[in-house]
């Protein structure tokens, strides 16, 4: 990564992945190592939960067992003091503030989580599938977290969305202008790079990095933010599934599910 607190050089963007490899590298070097990198300065911005994933939480009976797919910092394990809530997550350094907080975690990849089939009775995953590289990776996380519900559970998943402006209301990201503004980056067809996204603007391309800056550098976050219909697209492809709502909150694509017997 660049040491310096400009965007890096186009010559070096990352490229669409056109493998499992070509996927698993770039989202090990623009999700895991930024996200271990900046676990403090992330989890610092972190507070305030949002209100419609509190809301599925309070609809579970007491003493469910719930676990929320990368649940960095923690912020969802303390809703309800009479559910069991387990997290897991990809980063050490998130985990490590949850271990901190005294909530019950672990370290796993989303596509394939070290936990028995039909286990849990609610699952959450919040912001994490928006950084996963492929349709078909994205397609595995979704089927996992389907094999952990038990039959009759049920799963939130939200996603950024492409449209930051739906029914003609602006989501805050875009209405919370930046005031510091960023060089615009277009897309080299010949390469296919990934373009970077300029922060608290609309997204030109549904695969960008998107900016976080510290002190002395600028790091690059891998999103693939999620058009309207996306993800019902991808959960058609599981026989198990029965969509309960779908809804956009605020400039995320968000979905809830039943998993049938």
């Amino acid at each position: 990564m660049s040491s310096s607190s400009s965007p890096p050089h186009q010559s070096i963007l990352p490229t669409i992945p056109k493998s499992d490899l070509d996927a698993c590298q770039l989202e090990q070097e623009h999700v895991h190592k930024v996200y271990n990198n900046i676990a403090h300065n992330f989890s610092d911005t972190r507070h305030k939960p949002w209100p419609r994933v509190v809301e599925f939480l309070r609809s579970f009976p007491s003493h469910s067992l719930i676990l929320d797919v990368g649940c960095g910092n923690g912020k969802y394990m303390n809703i309800r003091n009479d559910l069991m809530m387990i997290g897991c997550d990809r980063s050490e350094g998130l985990l490590s503030i949850c271990r901190d907080r005294q909530y019950q975690v672990f370290l796993s990849d989303c596509m394939n989580i070290p936990v028995p089939t039909n286990m849990f009775d609610g699952v959450i995953c919040i912001a994490v599938l928006h950084h996963i590289s492929t349709e078909n990776r994205r397609l595995m996380a979704l089927k996992e977290i389907v094999r952990l519900l038990k039959p009759g559970g049920q799963a939130l998943i939200t996603v950024w969305a492409k449209e930051q402006e739906v029914e003609n209301k602006k989501s805050t990201y875009i209405t919370n202008k930046n005031t510091k503004t960023c060089p615009v980056h277009t897309k080299n067809e010949q390469t296919n790079e990934i373009i970077i996204h300029t922060p608290r603007t609309e997204f030109q391309q549904p695969d960008c990095l998107v900016p976080w800056t510290k002190p002395t550098e600028k790091l690059l976050r891998y999103y693939h933010v999620f058009v309207k219909d996306e993800l019902e697209h991808i959960l058609s492809h599981i026989s198990q599934v029965k969509i309960i709502n779908s809804y956009n909150d605020d400039g995320n694509w968000c979905i809830i599910f039943m998993k049938m017997a």
